[in-house]
């Protein structure tokens, strides 16, 4: 029997704690009976230490942006509001401080291979134009975390080392700041896991988690819930027959720039010539005092209604911020679950140190498991 408490550790890839529970689900569900398809990857691990910027006397403490390059040294310093601001720098060989507009919202990754905003890509190519010496962005409150401030950047890839802060008062463009970002990187070894069921074809009803964290975070609500729920899952259908094969997929990687499982996932895929016929992605429930709330993409409205109506759901809106926006993308038929309550309280919970097991409600956890095998048997009789 899994017990949740395990699951709720910090616990970003490449890990030694990420690899205690890669080792424990791949005990529990080979218990269950499942087969067990592991796909190794090599992928980058973060380590952040104190960092800082000083001028004057006064010390600030800034917070290196996940995997950031270091920085060390005294430099001149830029505030930069807009785009617009920044196109009209032919070069710059100090430091560039983001404020206002131009630290809004987070970036995505350079290049990120499922979504990547054209307003980003032009932010990159002026950056790489420009090549600073480093950027520092002021943020406040993200919009899609509990973080603040929060890191305007996580980019492996990106050679500007970047740092992020609440607030620099005081530090004035008139006299070169000290300034140190104090973060290494480095590659270690992971696996992507897969829990397979097999039917009597080859195309697959999916079931995915994600069972990363982000750094500095026990991740309960992001995203233990999830992998918890599959286990309940895993232990409800274990003796069913379905028709298509089943997998149960906790990705490793969707809190990672890199997505490591999910893009060993998908080329395991393409060698095997496998065909995902639906998608059930969980992440975020069993947020204490909500309900388990359902999305859904690319169904057809009779069925959708059917799937509802049988199971007594609460149908949410559409979202893509989550591993099924990898195949919704695609046309493929996916649910996305998560607490009714994501997107106005539980969210403050997510990416921080207050997301932690108090915070969760169990019951919801097995309510789910038995929704879900409702909706796999509607699922495998008609898609």
């Amino acid at each position: 029997m899994l017990n949740f408490t395990e699951l709720c550790i910090e616990r970003p890839i490449g890990t030694k704690r990420n690899n205690e529970i890669i080792k424990l689900l791949y005990n529990t569900f080979s218990t269950l009976g499942y087969k067990v398809i592991e796909l190794p990857f090599e992928c980058t691990v973060w380590k952040p230490e104190n960092s800082f910027i000083e001028q004057n006397g006064k010390k600030i403490e800034i917070f290196p942006s996940p995997f950031s390059k270091e920085l060390k040294g005294n430099y001149p310093i830029k505030y930069i509001s807009t785009l617009k601001e920044l196109q009209n720098i032919d070069g710059y060989n100090g430091i560039l401080i983001f404020i206002n507009e131009l630290s809004e919202n987070a970036k995505m990754p350079n290049n990120f291979p499922f979504y990547f905003p054209e307003e980003d890509k032009t932010l990159y190519e002026t950056l790489e134009k420009i090549n600073p010496k480093g950027i520092i962005a002021v943020t406040g409150q993200d919009q899609s975390s509990g973080l603040n401030p929060f890191p305007l950047f996580e980019d492996i890839n990106l050679e500007i080392p970047t740092a992020y802060v609440s607030s620099l008062e005081n530090v004035s463009e008139t006299n070169n700041p000290s300034i140190e970002i104090n973060s290494k990187t480095f590659k270690e070894k992971s696996k992507q896991i897969i829990f397979r069921k097999e039917g009597n074809t080859k195309d697959i009803i999916l079931i995915i988690a994600h069972m990363d964290t982000k750094y500095f975070t026990n991740g309960a609500i992001d995203n233990a819930t999830g992998i918890y729920t599959l286990y309940e899952i895993a232990n409800i259908i274990k003796n069913k027959n379905f028709n298509h094969t089943v997998e149960i997929v906790p990705f490793n990687g969707e809190d990672h720039p890199e997505v490591s499982g999910q893009l060993a996932y998908l080329e395991y895929l393409e060698k095997n010539n496998y065909s995902i016929k639906c998608v059930i992605n969980i992440d975020g429930v069993g947020h204490i005092g909500s309900e388990n709330m359902f999305s859904f993409f690319n169904f057809e409205e009779n069925m959708k209604k059917e799937i509802i109506g049988n199971n007594n759901l609460l149908e949410g809106e559409q979202w893509y911020s989550g591993d099924h926006g990898i195949f919704a993308f695609q046309d493929i038929p996916c649910i996305a679950v998560t607490s009714s309550s994501m997107f106005t309280d539980a969210i403050k919970l997510t990416h921080t140190k207050n997301d932690t097991v108090e915070n969760v409600d169990i019951n919801l956890l097995k309510i789910l498991g038995k929704s879900i095998e409702g909706i796999l048997e509607i699922i495998n009789e008609k898609i």
